[in-house]
């Protein structure tokens, strides 16, 4: 998959990824996502609250639209998201889906 647009157009497998195919895909997703703790996670910082505040209301109406939902901590300094499969313990194809679409908006609105 390794680009944006053709991982966000991806089904929603399920299906876990080996350590270099997720390196590879989160690599695509940018500096902002990393991997930590069996997780994917994104760091959003240096922009006002409200920005940041509709940054995390569009990632909550993607995850009703995936019915995948993350955590999300949003607070004055940046918000902060973490997503994996759950019933898995791993990253699987649906959070790169889920990571993919939410990038492709933050990139279409100025971040």
């Amino acid at each position: 998959m390794a680009d944006l647009e053709s991982m966000a157009s991806n089904t929603l497998s399920r299906t876990a990824l080996t350590p270099d195919q997720l390196n590879q895909e989160v690599a695509a997703l940018g500096t902002r996502w990393s991997i930590e703790n069996n997780e994917l996670r994104l760091d959003l910082t240096g922009q006002p609250m409200t920005k940041t505040g509709q940054a995390a209301a569009y990632a909550a109406q993607l995850a009703d639209e995936l019915d995948h939902h993350p955590r999300i901590l949003l607070e004055y300094v940046g918000m902060a998201l973490t997503i994996h499969t759950h019933d898995l313990k791993a990253i699987t194809v649906i959070d790169l889906v889920y990571a993919a679409r939410l990038e492709r908006w933050l990139r279409s609105n100025g971040w």
